[in-house]
């Protein structure tokens, strides 16, 4: 460091793989969702020659003059469209399990998901509509394994939790 009566001037040495960090800027933001997976690192599909031929990730430019910011739906359309696909090829006859942080958007479902807080004790009222199920093979039922539950009754009223669980 040298030091005049008005004036300090800082030396720095850099590594040969280091570089002077900018000034921050009015530049723009970027969002990069990603899917991480043990045998690759990243959720990718290799070549023969280890080159990644498909990938996963999403990458955005949100804010003003870019794109919308990152939410639920974008986040829905990456794991149907490019995550759940790109798994399938490059693991063939696996099973995935997609498994979220804590983000509010990791947290958000789709409109139609089902959420029980959302429902009311009796059929029909002022409730969400919710999309139709499948009873799940692990049920203590084994005779309605795979069966689908209807959320709306004969007359198209929205299915209360007093009625789905009795079902």
């Amino acid at each position: 460091m040298i030091q005049d009566r008005n004036v300090q001037i800082t030396y720095t040495r850099l590594h040969s793989t280091e570089q002077i960090m900018p000034k921050k800027s009015r530049g723009r933001l970027i969002h990069a969702s990603e899917f991480i997976e043990p045998e690759n690192g990243r959720l990718v599909v290799l070549d023969k020659d280890g080159e990644i031929t498909k990938e996963a990730q999403q990458i955005i430019y949100p804010g003003s003059n870019g794109d919308a910011w990152w939410d639920c739906e974008q986040l829905i359309e990456q794991v149907k469209k490019k995550a759940i696909p790109v798994f399938e090829e490059a693991h063939p006859g696996c099973q995935a399990l997609f498994v979220f942080d804590q983000s509010s958007a990791h947290a958000a479902l789709p409109p139609d998901a089902l959420k029980a807080f959302e429902m009311n004790k009796s059929n029909g009222g002022a409730q969400r509509r919710q999309k139709d199920t499948v009873i799940p093979n692990s049920d203590a039922f084994p005779e309605y394994h795979g069966h689908v539950q209807k959320m709306t009754t004969e007359n198209g009223k929205q299915k209360g939790l007093q009625q789905t669980l009795e079902e």
